[in-house]
């Protein structure tokens, strides 16, 4: 092989990892900031709908209450006064407006039982 093609093929060689290198860095240097244009444009399963943050919180905090229940005598006196209390309140007072009315319309005491 004579001389100046070999200093051609060298040369061109050399030239060609250059510019392999430069595109390689420049295509590095873009692709964290395509990647974070796609993430912040992307959306799963949602279409247009943006999420509002009091909901997602809500959501959170009923995710986790297994981890915050706890079985003792607070959880026993809510249940009372918030499940039994209020139930047994208003049947006392159903049956009471019953009787009255039972008795204003002439049907005998014992009719119900």
């Amino acid at each position: 092989m004579p001389l100046g093609k070999m200093k051609a093929a060298i040369c061109a060689a050399r030239k060609k990892p250059l510019i392999s290198m430069l595109a390689t860095t420049l295509r590095r240097s873009a692709a964290p900031k395509r990647a974070l244009a796609q993430l912040q444009s992307q959306r799963r399963h949602g279409g247009s709908l943006s999420k509002n943050k009091h909901i997602e919180n809500w959501n959170n905090w009923r995710g986790d209450s297994e981890k915050r229940f706890k079985f003792n005598g607070d959880f026993f006196t809510s249940i009372a006064a918030w499940g039994i209390f209020p139930f047994g309140l208003y049947y006392v007072m159903g049956a009471d407006e019953r009787r009255k009315r039972d008795l204003r319309n002439g049907v005998p005491e014992n009719f119900r039982q």
